[in-house]
């Protein structure tokens, strides 16, 4: 009877085991699958944005650069000589002669006095030197056999102490003239026309622990635009290739220039500031940094640039010309032989699958031309694969904080390489577009503040 009872319970519990299991089963499997879609958000930007309408820009890679002189001159000082008098000080404009500051020459005038005392001396010397010789060759002419040999020892020290002296003569001789030079030039004057930039009075070191030059003056008039990019996309630029010049300020004043120079010799990381230019996109995490250079464009004209001002940079791949229709990056869309498809917010914001037709290509641009099926007005999403149709779509348009309540309980809101989302609604590492439609040099795209770059 007990065997019966504990072959029964031995049944039971596998019963009840697998009651759990299929219970577990249908709760994280099919219950799960079937709330997956509704648990997710789908990030969607601004057509007109992504298109750049309004200011022609459109999606572009663009880099930080700042406004400065052509040439920049470092006046040293003479770490040996007292400063007189400083006649210039920082902001002063200077033309070439114009007096910068002047050495105090008191102890170099009384140094000069006696090393012309002590030049006399020496000739003198020299002098007494050659009429000794004279007189002992005199005195060995009439010398017997036997004091021949001592007048000619005599004679040869007689020489050695003479060229000696003529050495300490020549020697004096070179003192003398750079200590008359030091009077001379004891006052220092521009050798260019500009504005004086710094003047350290004592010693001072930048940010890598140089000592800086006593004096630095930027020449006036023509102006070149350094710009910073990493390490990244430094060869994405080039020697002579023409680029756009965009004012942080206002979006659509802009110039045209010319990469002069891409400056690979040296190299500092993106938390450098000590150039003056910020830089836009780096690691994107605290802590990390990333190398980069600098780059100098000439400007085709400089007439409205201002020293020190800050503008943008961006490669001109015909961006400014005006176009016909709606024009979209080609990462935006997933083209399948013939048909053109693009993941449209609707009406009832809701993520679908739409159709287009398109027109031209710009290869250049790497955009197409939006026939049908897409207008102005429309967010769309960057393709990833964790897309799907009737997803919540949440709109980076300024309006929300993409914070955990807006994003229907999710962390965060970044598209990943496969579209995946998470921490702060920008779209990393595959180019989407910032909300003035914008990718920095390190190909991410962030939510951009233009009160902010001001």
């Amino acid at each position: 009877m007990k065997s019966k009872q504990k072959v029964i319970s031995v049944i039971c519990i596998i019963i009840a085991i697998v009651i759990i299991a299929a219970a577990a089963l249908y709760y994280f499997v099919f219950r799960g699958s079937g709330q997956s879609t509704g648990s997710q958000v789908a990030y969607v930007d601004p057509v007109s944005v992504i298109a750049g309408l309004g200011s022609g820009n459109g999606n572009q890679n663009r880099f930080s650069g700042v406004v400065e002189s052509q040439e920049t001159t470092k006046v040293e000082k003479n770490a040996d000589k007292k400063i007189k008098d400083i006649f210039v000080s920082a902001g002063d404009e200077v033309s070439v002669g114009t007096p910068l500051f002047e050495y105090d020459t008191e102890d170099t005038a009384l140094t000069l006095e006696q090393e012309r005392i002590n030049l006399e001396s020496i000739q003198n010397d020299i002098t007494g030197y050659y009429n000794q010789i004279a007189e002992l060759q005199k005195e060995k002419n009439k010398a017997s056999a036997d004091e021949q040999l001592s007048y000619t020892m005599q004679i040869q020290t007689a020489q050695t102490n003479a060229k000696r002296a003529e050495y300490n003569k020549r020697a004096k001789e070179a003192e003398i003239e750079k200590l008359e030079n030091d009077l001379t030039n004891a006052t220092v004057t521009s050798t260019m026309d500009g504005i004086v930039q710094e003047v350290n009075e004592n010693t001072a070191y930048d940010n890598m622990g140089n000592p800086k030059p006593f004096m630095t003056i930027m020449a006036s008039g023509e102006y070149r635009i350094k710009g910073k990019v990493n390490e990244q996309n430094v060869w994405n630029l080039s020697q002579g290739q023409p680029v756009i010049i965009r004012s942080r300020v206002d979006e659509t004043l802009t110039w045209t220039g010319t990469i002069s120079e891409i400056d690979t010799s040296n190299t500092y990381n993106s938390s450098d500031s000590s150039s003056g230019v910020v830089y836009m996109g780096g690691s994107g995490d605290s802590g990390q940094t990333s190398t980069s250079y600098a780059f100098y464009v000439t400007p085709d004209s400089s007439s409205d640039f201002m020293l020190g001002q800050h503008v943008f940079i961006e490669p001109d791949n015909g961006q400014e010309t005006q176009r016909e229709g709606l024009w979209i990056s080609a990462m935006y869309l997933e083209l399948e032989e013939n048909d053109a498809y693009a993941w449209v917010a609707n009406s009832s914001n809701k993520l679908e699958r739409r159709h287009l037709e398109l027109g031209d290509y710009d290869s250049a641009m790497d955009e197409y031309q939006i026939l049908d099926g897409l207008t102005a007005e429309d967010y769309i999403a960057f393709p990833g694969n964790l897309l799907e149709e009737g997803m919540d779509c949440v709109l980076n348009d300024g309006m929300h904080t993409n914070s955990s309540e807006d994003m229907g309980g999710m962390d965060d809101g970044t598209i990943t390489d496969d579209g995946t989302m998470i921490d702060d609604g920008t779209i990393t590492d595959d180019g989407a577009a910032m909300d003035d439609g914008t990718i920095t040099d390190d190909g991410s795209a962030t939510l951009y503040d233009e009160t902010a770059a001001q």
